[in-house]
């Protein structure tokens, strides 16, 4: 992934694809708006490229504005944006002198003159420029003059981004991290720089590393023990997370964030780790002394190390080994008919793919409506047979991929047999099964 802080030193970017937004916590919808950029780039062999901003907008246009509180960092952001595949990312600086730019100064000397798209995607309560009087539709009026093409994020789409955020961030304060986790669609995530502690967990077998979060607009999840998982450079290790002002030590009320990391002696002071945090633990308590907090956290280690054991089985068998693609125009009926014999296909994990060539029945709505759970591709044109194949088939990472048409009727775990095959002889680089 490309990273880019200079607006000024930007490079030309080929037949960029841009979309704009926070992005703050690159959350499932945010996950599904990447793809979409992606997969027009792909298809049109431009630049995928996503514009984010440093810091919050909020934080600069309403500094007396004490309720914001982030899902991610801008690093913790740059590192979503890259674990989810997004290719370029270019993080303005939002000074209160960009905060003053006219909604056409925005459009013209931002926009077209620095970012150059020939595609722009932005909800359609897109708001921009000094008083936010720029919006969507000053954008249509740009997209007749030539400037880009403008598709816009289906309103459901963009009250999808807001919700989730919303809901994630209840549900942290709440600490319900299973129900935010669940949203973000991967575990969520502090970044933060190791520092210099008292060395008194060292005393008593639980060493910790002590964590400096960047920002203190951070959302911080509720005192409490979690299971949590620590990358260090390249390293991933299972961990114990601890937040709270430590009752037992008598901090002074100081909140801090340490992380007791499993079978790891290091010394990794002043790096920056991440910590993924799987599951909640217990609450904090105050103990009669440090023998007492030892034998909890005895207990403690046991009950994290079944968490993250249980949860490192459960994301090997989420892997996909294989992809499903079917190519789709105006076949609502087909995909009513065929697609739930499909979603049977294989006692594996697999990845289902509709690739729709600009269908103009209603069979892309009801996809999203009924099988949300599918990889919904929508090319921007009907490209026929093979080359809609070839456009939507471009960013498949699984070890197969299956090429079914939409009327097509399947038995149960057919695929099975296939792939057994397939694995047993790699010499076999193709098969047709019998009909």
């Amino acid at each position: 992934m490309n990273i880019f802080k200079d607006i000024k030193n930007l490079p030309a970017f080929q037949n960029a694809i841009v979309t704009i937004g926070s992005f703050d916590g690159v959350h499932k919808a945010h996950q599904k708006l990447i793809k979409r950029i992606n997969q027009l780039a792909d298809e049109t062999n431009g630049d995928a490229v996503v514009v984010t901003f440093h810091p919050h907008p909020r934080s600069i246009v309403f500094p007396n504005d004490n309720t914001l509180k982030l899902l991610s960092t801008t690093e913790e952001k740059i590192s979503l944006l890259r674990k989810y595949g997004a290719r370029n990312v270019i993080v303005v600086p939002f000074t209160i002198e960009f905060s003053q730019i006219s909604a056409r100064e925005y459009v013209e000397k931002f926009l077209i003159q620095q970012l150059k798209p020939s595609i722009l995607v932005v909800g359609y309560d897109h708001k921009f420029g000094l008083a936010r009087m720029g919006d969507f539709q000053m954008l249509r009026m740009y997209e007749k003059e030539g400037y880009f093409n403008l598709i816009e994020i289906e309103k459901q789409e963009v009250e999808e981004i807001a919700i989730s955020s919303t809901n994630i961030r209840n549900y942290l304060e709440a600490g319900e991290l299973n129900a935010a986790n669940s949203l973000l669609g991967g575990y969520y995530t502090i970044k933060g720089k190791v520092i210099k502690g008292d060395g008194i967990g060292k005393t008593i077998g639980y060493p910790t590393a002590n964590i400096q979060i960047e920002s203190n607009l951070k959302l911080i999840p509720p005192i409490g023990i979690y299971a949590c998982y620590v990358t260090i450079g390249d390293r991933r290790q299972k961990g114990m997370l601890y937040i709270g002002n430590r009752p037992t030590i008598n901090n002074a009320g100081k909140l801090t964030l340490e992380v007791n990391i499993f079978d790891f002696n290091d010394n990794i002071y002043e790096e920056i780790i991440d910590l993924e945090i799987v599951e909640f633990i217990r609450k904090d308590e105050k103990f009669n002394n440090l023998e007492e907090l030892k034998n909890k956290l005895d207990e403690d280690l046991i009950s994290t190390n079944k968490i993250l054991v249980e949860e490192d089985k459960k994301n090997e068998q989420l892997e996909a080994i294989a992809t499903i693609s079917i190519l789709n125009y105006n076949g609502e009926d087909y995909i009513e008919t065929f697609l739930p014999s499909v979603m049977n296909s294989s006692s594996k994990i697999v990845d289902i793919r509709i690739v729709d060539n600009k269908s103009t029945d209603n069979s892309v709505n009801f996809i999203k409506e009924w099988y949300p759970e599918i990889n919904l591709i929508e090319l921007s044109k009907n490209y026929g047979f093979a080359d809609g194949y070839n456009k939507g088939n471009k960013n498949i990472k699984t070890k197969y991929t299956v090429l079914l048409n939409s009327d097509v009727k399947v038995t149960e775990n057919w695929l099975d047999d296939i792939i057994a095959l397939m694995n047993e002889d790699e010499s076999i680089a193709a098969v047709q099964p019998k009909i």
